[in-house]
């Protein structure tokens, strides 16, 4: 029997721009799964000696994807970038760079390592501290850009859930 996750972090409507959109040698449009991990894991190595929890797993919601892409019929090509000049002073060579703009929501399983989630005001301080981290971060090799808007639907939330089953499905 798997247990269930006891808290749930949401950071809702990230917008990252230029996210690596090659996931594999064969595959391209959403970035890899490790490259989310990998930014979860970041955040939990820098979370602030006073958060003490631990991170239990990731889902990821997208709500919108733009690649760089140039259309011409069925067959798409990436927008390239010029890299600097090498070392004597030739040109680079082009290294294919799949970049898409992405409006995603993260849902980050939470542990509690000693900390008091049961009080809803250190659960809404750690939801916040933990969503304006974030916001310097780099995801998938994209930046996370600020919101557009403060509207309350769109608040990072510490979700518990309840211990007794009927409790949770309420």
């Amino acid at each position: 029997m798997i247990d269930a996750i006891p808290h749930l972090l949401v950071l809702p409507r990230l917008r990252l721009q230029n996210a690596n959109a090659i996931s594999s040698s064969m595959t391209w449009g959403f970035p890899a799964m490790s490259a989310f991990m990998g930014a979860i894991q970041a955040l939990e190595r820098n979370l602030p000696d006073d958060i003490r929890i631990v991170f239990d797993g990731i889902g990821v919601v997208c709500h919108h994807i733009e690649p760089q892409v140039t259309a011409g019929g069925f067959t798409r090509a990436f927008h390239l970038t010029r890299n600097p000049v090498d070392k004597s002073g030739n040109t680079a060579a082009i290294v294919e760079e799949g970049r898409a703009h992405l409006e995603i929501t993260l849902l980050i399983g939470v542990e509690s390592d000693g900390d008091d989630l049961g009080n809803p005001e250190r659960r809404h301080d750690i939801a916040r501290r933990l969503f304006e981290q974030v916001q310097s971060m780099r995801i998938a090799g994209g930046s996370v850009m600020p919101p557009l808007s403060d509207a309350t639907r769109q608040r990072p939330e510490l979700i518990t859930f309840d211990a007794n089953e009927e409790e949770r499905s309420k």
